[in-house]
């Protein structure tokens, strides 16, 4: 199982891949995510990572829709929407022999702010939706997992998982979505969260912007989160989701998130 895993740029990243290859990183795709894309010609950008990706032994990951993917509308035509998207981002990734593909909530705190029933409804439809896209792979070897995004607590996202209770479906942890729109500290988040964990995005910011800066360049207590993760003995997978920022490129971003860690001795190191 590959640790830590390094996120690609928009376009067929060949840069990434030679350096995850060569260090023996995994790699998160995250074309595939974008409308544009998977209305388009995406097919042939799938060939191109096919090319790309031969030769390359460690394990990839995709990124997958979830611009306006409503997947707990009352709405069955939304739904219906999301589902498409969904099973097409399912069908790419076994086409790369991916492990992994990440999804976004849709967890609305506006909506459960003003509309008692909000949440209780969110979580059953939740719970009816992913369980009936995961009947297909439930004996494969692909894991779905589930990115915090708008959740101001952690409790949420455990009561889905316990509900579909499935190991073809997991947590994602986003370490710069808990900084922003949560007040939970973020090893609550680990605790709870606990043994659904199987992938991180490892990113940094100072509460108020989804910057995806280096870990250590914003105000996340690193030291907190990583000795949570020692604490209840977890070992996920984890990767750096770093923007270009301060003229340099997401990839420079991404190697100087790498020394940080490395310098304070930080998992995977």
């Amino acid at each position: 199982m590959n640790e830590l895993f390094v996120q690609t740029t928009d376009e067929v990243a060949y840069d990434f891949i030679e350096f995850a290859k060569t260090k023996h990183y995994g790699i998160e795709i995250t074309c595939f995510a974008f409308p544009g894309i998977l209305d388009g010609d995406w097919k042939t950008l799938l060939k191109s990572y096919k090319h790309a990706l031969k030769g390359f032994g460690n394990e990839v990951a995709i990124h997958g829709v979830y611009m306006d993917m409503v997947t707990a509308s009352k709405d069955a035509k939304v739904v219906g929407v999301a589902e498409e998207r969904i099973l097409q981002n399912i069908e790419i990734a076994k086409q790369l022999r991916a492990k992994i593909v990440a999804f976004c909530s849709c967890y609305n705190p506006c909506i459960a702010t003003g509309s008692p029933g909000y949440v209780d409804g969110y979580k059953q439809r939740q719970i009816k939706f992913w369980s009936e896209i995961l009947e297909p792979i439930a004996d494969g070897t692909l894991t779905l997992v589930f990115e915090n995004l708008w959740e101001p607590e952690p409790e949420l996202v455990r009561y889905l998982l316990d509900g579909i209770n499935s190991e073809n479906f997991k947590a994602l942890l986003d370490t710069g979505h808990t900084n922003i729109f949560s007040k939970v500290p973020i090893e609550r988040w680990v605790e709870v969260l606990a043994d659904h964990l199987a992938y991180i995005h490892l990113n940094d910011n100072h509460g108020d912007f989804d910057s995806n800066l280096a870990p250590g360049e914003g105000n996340i207590r690193w030291d907190r989160f990583f000795n949570a993760l020692k604490c209840y003995g977890l070992r996920p997978r984890m990767c750096l989701e770093v923007e270009a920022y301060g003229n340099r490129s997401k990839l420079e971003n991404t190697k100087r998130a790498i020394e940080y860690l490395k310098k304070m001795r930080f998992h995977p190191f």
